[in-house]
């Protein structure tokens, strides 16, 4: 058995699970560290679970190494993250601000500039708002978005330690 060479494959699809999981979670609720570990050892439990592609592979070189084995069972019960720092994103009070902001502002330079009534500072101020705050929505949304990518992201390179962890156990007996 290539032990290492099969250890790479299934440690991709292993990946590829996190990846989604930590994907469902964050669509679920904030992406906090307990909530990413608590979708990992969902994840992790296909290494448990003889059925599963990381399951038969972890049995065969349980049979192998025993010793080793037990080792990387730890590792792989004991994952644990470090605290990513949250971005600040804009809030829907940061949204609605701008908006009345360029807003009043229309309305200042309208009625300022152009001497206008009543009717034409109001449509001065509406128009800039009407036009600002979908913009603005699909602004704050696409960041969110972007935050939430970056933080799946952090916690897949800290996973590669525990990748590195393993690899270094199954050097050592190799």
């Amino acid at each position: 058995m290539d032990t290492m060479r099969e250890f790479g494959t299934i440690w991709k699809k292993f990946m590829v699970m996190c990846r989604a999981k930590l994907m469902e979670k964050s669509k679920q609720c904030s992406l906090s560290v307990s909530a990413a570990e608590m979708a990992i050892q969902d994840a992790a439990s296909i290494w448990f679970d003889p059925y599963e592609a990381c399951g038969q592979w972890l049995k065969c070189f349980e049979k192998e190494e025993p010793q080793a084995a037990e080792r990387v069972k730890n590792i792989l019960h004991g994952i644990k993250f470090e605290n990513i720092p949250k971005k600040n994103n804009l809030s829907d009070l940061g949204v609605l601000g701008v908006t009345i902001g360029c807003a009043a502002a229309g309305a200042g330079f309208g009625a300022w500039l152009f001497h206008l009534g009543t009717v034409g500072t109001v449509l001065s101020a509406a128009v800039p708002a009407v036009v600002l705050y979908p913009a603005m929505k699909g602004y704050q949304k696409t960041e969110k978005e972007k935050a939430e990518k970056e933080e799946i992201t952090k916690y897949m390179e800290q996973l590669s330690l525990v990748r590195e962890e393993i690899e270094g156990i199954l050097n050592s007996i190799l």
